[in-house]
């Protein structure tokens, strides 16, 4: 008896795992930070936080009002991220994400849904394929909107626009 309950309590316990669906390799290297808005920073934050959140290695483009990272993930797979600024406040972030396997962005879509869904509610999927989400700064007390496409064709393409609603 104490047999069959062994197996019985391994294949059960196999069962749940095998079911848990897994993320796409890439995304905690994509979303970096599971504080802030995103990427470890918030709408409203300054230039200097921003660049301190980031890895100043990848940084392209470096202004006063714009910063630009380009990383590379592997062959055929790398991201961007872009940080727009007014008077030294983030008011935009968009994550552009390309791989050689449009199954990867698919998947994706798919993690980054299930995460933006579990942190701002339910998305809600716009006529132009874009899925947004809307959220308030609650130390700013902005507006704040996540979008997110997967315009995958001939490669795997994603965007991720986060925008200060009230900007």
């Amino acid at each position: 008896m104490k047999v069959k309950l062994h197996y019985l309590f391994i294949i059960l316990f196999g069962i749940l795992f095998s079911c848990t669906p897994k993320k796409n390799q890439y995304f905690d290297t994509l979303l970096k930070a599971e504080t802030g808005i995103f990427r470890g920073v918030e709408i409203g934050d300054n230039i200097e936080d921003v660049k301190l959140a980031e890895n100043a290695e990848f940084l392209v483009d470096n202004m006063p009002d714009y910063l630009y990272f380009d990383y590379k993930l592997d062959m055929g797979n790398s991201y961007t991220v872009s940080y727009d600024f007014s008077e030294n406040k983030l008011y935009e972030i968009e994550l552009a994400a390309y791989f050689d396997q449009i199954e990867d962005a698919n998947q994706l879509f798919k993690d980054f849904s299930n995460y933006f869904n579990k942190t701002h509610g339910k998305g809600k999927i716009e006529d132009d394929g874009y899925t947004s989400w809307r959220t308030k700064n609650e130390k700013t007390n902005t507006n704040i909107e996540v979008a997110m496409v997967n315009d995958s064709q001939e490669y795997g393409y994603i965007s991720i626009l986060i925008s200060n609603l009230d900007y």
